[in-house]
């Protein structure tokens, strides 16, 4: 019987093909596509010649296909999906403004309101947009009316 291993992408129990020194992945495409994802990675890691050729060859790839043209030929082709997302995208919107009085264009930005603590959030805001990622965070303290009027 031949001896077994645990596939390191699926986990399962499957018998060891004798042709194979160090088996760690089974036949499965899923499995092999996994195996050589990793094997390319660790490549592009170790060797800058690698990287260089993956580069290239991304950028060879990125000139013939434009990602605008990708995109449009894609809602041309899927015009349901384009409906879905647009439909989808509203719900959103709607459920957004009941929090914010202006559209969120990132999505990470904290509710502009004060906390009991006197911690408030501060935002970049672009024509009426919240467009920047990281809030930022200020502590203001609590001043008494007596205080103000105070010299």
């Amino acid at each position: 019987m031949l001896p077994k291993f645990t596939c390191q992408h699926c986990g399962k129990l499957v018998p060891r093909n004798p042709r194979l020194k160090n088996q760690k992945y089974c036949s499965l495409q899923e499995c092999q596509n996994a195996r050589r994802c990793l094997t390319n990675k660790t490549r592009a890691r170790r060797s800058s010649a690698s990287r260089s050729l993956r580069k290239s060859r991304n950028k060879r790839w990125r000139d013939s296909f434009p990602s605008h043209q990708y995109q449009k030929e894609y809602r041309d082709k899927h015009p349901r999906n384009v409906e879905r997302n647009g439909q989808l995208q509203s719900g959103r919107n709607k459920r957004r403004q009941k929090y914010h009085s202006s559209m969120i264009v990132k999505t990470y930005t904290l509710l502009p309101r004060p906390l009991p603590d006197g911690v408030y959030t501060a935002f970049a805001v672009k024509n009426g947009k919240i467009v920047k990622t990281y809030a930022l965070w200020n502590q203001m303290p609590a001043i008494a009316k007596k205080d103000l009027l105070s010299p």
